[in-house]
């Protein structure tokens, strides 16, 4: 193209790329820039979280970790809710009716449906009933029976719901231990692998555990009565335990003198229901607990009664 006065004229393909070109040149600038910005902010962000996470896990470590054992308030029965650091969940018996729904949504999250371990100490109505109930509406991995047997439709009917389970049986005997791997163990110490139940003598069968957490331990021994609470010192029951769920009730047949000397329990519970038909708690064993016990917590007078340990203290909270 000719020059003019020292002017060069350019062809519109070559204005179009040269316009391309700046176009280009802007716009790396502006990429370059924004990168460097979000390219800081990017890196700041996935500090901060790393710092988050950091913190959650040391928080995690340090922070003690607990056992929560609840006396649910079922009325005239028994249930108890083991509630270990990892989480998990055990229930042992259920009670009278359907009040242990309430009872465990006090205790559980709402929007937990699983419990881990479920035990049967044995097949009374005031202790099996509301296992019927907790089965249809929870998921339940574990079930522990006792080696009971009764006749009552209500036996039958809460069988009928163990096989729509589907969960694995286990029929309980001294050795058995349940692990929960975060320190909390339960160990059965009553009945003998050789025991043979009475049909309709179902209390002599109760399945009796041991719950330990470090220095703690809980005794539960169900409707055991006073013969049978020997077999539990010959079997190795701890010393100086730290919570001990009266047998039967607070019957006079149960919580022998000979059982409490031994274990001599810094809290007795009392799980029954007011104004019951069978006066439980007996004075006598009453006046047993209290000589042997430095304190005495019924659900009549407390509600729920649960106990929280670190393993090494203990903190009571009561309903009422």
């Amino acid at each position: 193209m000719p020059d003019f006065a020292g002017m060069t004229y350019l062809t519109s393909e070559t204005c179009y790329y040269l316009g391309m070109k700046e176009w280009l040149s802007e716009k790396k600038k502006v990429v370059g820039e924004i990168n460097s910005e979000y390219g800081k902010l990017f890196i700041l962000t996935s500090l901060l979280f790393i710092c988050v996470g950091l913190a959650l896990t040391i928080f995690s470590l340090t922070t003690t970790q607990k056992l929560k054992v609840s006396f649910l308030d079922v009325g005239q029965g028994d249930a108890i809710l083991i509630q270990p650091p990892s989480g998990k969940s055990m229930l042992i018996d259920g009670g009278p009716n359907n009040n242990i729904l309430a009872k465990l949504a006090r205790e559980m999250s709402y929007f937990n449906r699983n419990i881990d371990v479920m035990e049967e100490t044995h097949s009374d109505a005031d202790h099996i009933t509301g296992l019927i109930p907790v089965l249809e509406k929870f998921n339940v991995k574990e079930i522990i029976l006792s080696k009971a047997v009764s006749d009552t439709k209500i036996f039958d009917d809460l069988n009928i719901h163990i096989k729509n389970e589907q969960a694995n049986i286990h029929i309980a005997e001294v050795g058995d231990v349940i692990d929960f791997h975060d320190g909390v163990i339960v160990k059965v110490i009553y009945p003998a692998s050789n025991y043979i139940a009475k049909k309709n003598d179902t209390n002599d069968a109760s399945v009796s555990v041991e719950v330990i957490y470090g220095d703690e331990t809980f005794l539960l021994t169900g409707d055991l009565p006073s013969t049978e609470e020997l077999k539990l010192i010959s079997g190795g029951v701890i010393k100086n335990i730290t919570v001990y769920k009266a047998g039967h009730h607070g019957s006079k047949y149960s919580s022998s003198e000979l059982l409490l000397t031994y274990i001599k329990p810094e809290y007795s519970v009392i799980s029954a229901g007011k104004d019951n038909r069978y006066g439980h708690p007996n004075v006598e064993a009453i006046e047993r607990l209290q000589k042997y016990s430095k304190e005495i917590l019924s659900t009549i007078d407390r509600g729920t009664i649960s106990f929280i340990t670190d393993g090494r203290m203990v903190e009571v909270k009561t309903e009422k």
